[in-house]
């Protein structure tokens, strides 16, 4: 019985997947708030807080292997995607473009794709306000493809490789540059994506690993961590994006394996808090740069103040936004089933 104890299980990528996307959340948070210098090493742990958004993508494609391989139904599988995020963007979407559009700092046509699938994102370099969700929706649109092809063979499960070789060449091929390089930030997230998708099975099956899995988690943690580091440790802007996002997909795995090992050993409360952070982490997403964070940066208030309030006012206003759309979307399925009760 102590043996299996130690013993790394996949399973509990599962079992803590709402703890785990409040860590994340919150790495993010860290990361968007950011420091004064780059000299500190606490100022680049905050950076590193980047890797939330790796976090996320690969318990993403977990849970789409669990709901894929449990029902296969296109229809169902871009109804349940759809409705948990669209919605939400919408109304965010709604609220910031559409002042761009009555201020005059934005046309028509522009507001209207904005709000649609963020078009600036996919167009313009540098645009990435909001890039993790039409990027999400992409990535979305395209993974049964991908959950077909490894349902047929594993070997496809090597396609995440190809695309960190992609981002090798997106990088250093002069006309792949020139046409793709505003999208750095969403193809070298795609690998990460894919093996999130692969690790789906073994959480399913609930593989377990031995006690041995523990030290290697560790040691792949620490040397990804070591190297990101010193990419933030003044080197930021002296090497392409590219290589430090893909140091992100070893620490973002080797991490959350760590952290289910941790989290075994935490307070409930404690672990019922990041769950709930998790729980509205779309939310929280979308709220808090823009409409929380910006503002409070102009008090100067200090790091962890301007965290902390963040956090404050961020979480309630996610929390009322959850809801808000989570009651629409149950009264329109309570009218639906009741117009198709009547017929």
């Amino acid at each position: 019985m102590k043996e299996k104890g130690l013993q790394m299980q996949w399973a509990d990528l599962s079992r803590y997947r709402g703890e785990l996307m409040g860590f994340a959340m919150l790495a993010v948070l860290f990361f968007h708030v950011g420091g004064n210098h780059n000299e500190t090493f606490f100022y680049c742990l905050s950076r590193c807080g980047n890797v939330g958004v790796d976090m996320f993508l690969f318990l993403s494609g977990v849970g789409l292997w669990f709901a894929w391989s449990k029902k296969p139904s296109l229809a169902l599988f871009f109804k349940r995607r759809y409705v948990r995020i669209y919605p939400a963007w919408f109304v965010v979407a709604c609220l910031y473009f559409v002042p761009l559009y009555i201020g005059g700092k934005m046309s028509l046509a522009d507001t209207l794709l904005n709000v649609a699938v963020y078009w600036d994102f996919w167009t313009v370099y540098g645009e990435l306000h909001f890039w993790y969700i039409p990027a999400v929706m992409a990535i979305y649109t395209v993974a049964p493809l991908y959950m077909r092809l490894i349902s047929r063979s594993r070997a496809w499960c090597w396609l995440p490789v190809v695309f960190m070789v992609f981002c090798l060449l997106m990088r250093y091929d002069v006309t792949l540059y020139r046409h793709l390089r505003h999208l750095e930030i969403f193809f070298s997230r795609i690998p990460i994506f894919l093996m999130g998708v692969n690790v789906g099975q073994w959480v399913k099956e609930k593989r377990v690993e031995t006690p041995d899995s523990w030290l290697v988690a560790a040691v792949v943690f620490l040397f990804s961590a070591w190297a990101c580091v010193l990419f933030e440790d003044g080197l930021r802007g002296r090497f392409p994006l590219f290589l430090e996002r893909m140091v992100y997909i070893p620490l973002s795995v080797s991490m959350m394996l760590l952290l289910c090992r941790l989290f075994s050993e935490l307070p409930r409360l404690l672990l019922r808090s990041l769950a709930f952070v998790g729980s509205v982490s779309l939310e929280f997403y979308l709220i808090h740069v823009e409409f929380v964070m910006k503002p409070l940066r102009s008090l100067q208030l200090g790091y962890w103040l301007t965290v902390l309030l963040t956090l404050a006012v961020t979480l309630p206003l996610s929390w009322l936004l959850h809801k808000a759309i989570e009651k629409v979307e149950h009264m329109r399925n309570k009218k639906r089933y009741n117009n198709e009760g009547y017929h």
